[in-house]
């Protein structure tokens, strides 16, 4: 009787933790996630999409979603403000990769994560969320570059590949005084930003020397040619709708305004050559990235992770291009016949691969902006010139490299 009561009690025992192993509860999160608007503004948007895809796909949590507008150019500013109270996940353009970091705002990625990121994009795109300690600290989802917009009325596929062959037969317009152009003749004919890998602190900013005079004289000598113009104030955009530019130099934000004013006319590719000190060389732009990171005082890490991870999956990337047309990172999707297809996708994977300078993200390249500005602005006003180069290049690295930030 005894081993009959003991087996019985045993049995239902069992059965008891096989009715609790089903009838277990998922686990109750609150995820807060910041994103633009633009991803967000109904629910048919990717935002809203990839959330309810990330709640079928991820049953063991039951979450309640605190959303948020934040642009991923804003993201630096408004996170860094108070972390603690901040978006559990959010989106955000790599220069603040070193802010966020110095802010305790962004978490580095290891595992099954950190692995998802060297799987899906390249090398190039890594090194955008790559910070000086050799981690890695957010899954990008797409290039922050820019390159050239033409019209092919005007110029010819080949003579796009070298700017001093479309000066002879049209307009072209360049943004000479806005830093993120500006230093593109001295990173294509030899410059470097802190080192190599563009973490190198100490390596400074070095546009200077033969190589950095022979580049401002080319700017000197590109500002005094007939068919250039200065892109300031929208010149660009403006002129290359009513045909008073031939070609100009931005990123995918202008292409659906340009594509509407000039339709098949519209051409888009990488950044030519320019005749340097006698020779072509490549005009380099700077290669980001927007990515996803992952707030180290969310409450959940491991959900925060696994929303992150999957926001910025290959078939996330791919939804996010068909609704806004924003070029995926994921090395897979440049096959797609959707991205194939798309004249600017095409344009910046080439740029991101071939004609662009990875971006430090680095505090110290806080320094870099205002002297590259201003001394464009000399160039264009004429105050640097033929006589006054080498003095000028020289007063422009002390600028670049001094210690304020």
């Amino acid at each position: 009787m005894k081993k009959f009561l003991a087996l019985l009690l045993a049995a239902t025992m069992a059965l008891g933790l096989l009715v609790g192993c089903g009838a277990e509860k998922s686990e109750t999160v609150t995820l807060k996630v910041w994103a633009p608007q633009e991803d967000q503004a109904n629910d048919d948007c990717w935002l809203p999409q990839m959330l309810a895809k990330f709640e079928e796909a991820h049953p063991e949590y039951d979450i309640t979603w605190d959303l948020g507008v934040c642009g991923e150019g804003d993201a630096g500013n408004t996170v860094k403000n108070d972390p603690a109270a901040a978006a559990d996940v959010y989106l955000f353009a790599n220069d603040q990769l070193g802010t966020l970091i110095q802010a305790n705002a962004l978490s580095k990625l290891g595992g099954s994560y950190l692995e998802q990121v060297k799987a899906d994009v390249s090398a190039t795109y890594v090194n955008t969320v790559t910070h000086t300690d050799g981690e890695v600290y957010g899954f990008p989802i797409a290039p922050n570059t820019w390159f050239m917009y033409y019209n092919k009325d005007v110029f010819t596929e080949d003579d796009v590949k070298s700017l001093d062959t479309m000066l002879e037969k049209g307009v072209v317009a360049f943004p000479m005084t806005t830093g993120w152009y500006a230093g593109s003749f001295f990173m294509g004919n030899g410059g470097t930003l802190f080192g190599e890998k563009g973490v190198d602190a100490s390596a400074g900013i070095q546009f200077g020397g033969e190589a950095g005079n022979a580049a401002a004289q080319y700017m000197v000598d590109l500002v005094a040619n007939p068919n250039f113009r200065n892109d300031a104030d929208g010149l660009g955009n403006a002129g290359l709708k009513d045909g008073t530019v031939g070609a100009y130099f931005s990123g995918s934000w202008e292409y659906e305004g340009l594509k509407d004013a000039l339709g098949d006319k519209l051409g888009a590719v990488a950044l030519p050559t320019a005749n340097v000190g006698g020779k072509a060389v490549q005009m380099m732009s700077f290669a980001g990235s927007k990515a996803v990171g992952v707030n180290p005082n969310a409450k959940n890490q491991k959900a925060a992770m696994d929303l992150a991870a999957f926001l910025a999956s290959a078939d996330s990337q791919l939804v996010r291009f068909e609704l806004r047309n924003i070029t995926p990172a994921a090395t897979k999707l440049a096959e797609t016949d959707a991205v194939k297809a798309s004249i600017v996708a095409i344009a910046e994977n080439n740029t991101m691969a071939n004609t662009a300078v990875a971006q430090p993200s680095i505090p110290e390249m806080g320094n870099y902006w205002t002297p590259m500005q201003t001394f464009g602005e000399a160039v264009v006003a004429g105050s640097v010139n033929s006589d006054n180069i080498a003095d000028q290049v020289e007063a422009m690295m002390e600028s670049l490299n001094s210690t304020g930030l």
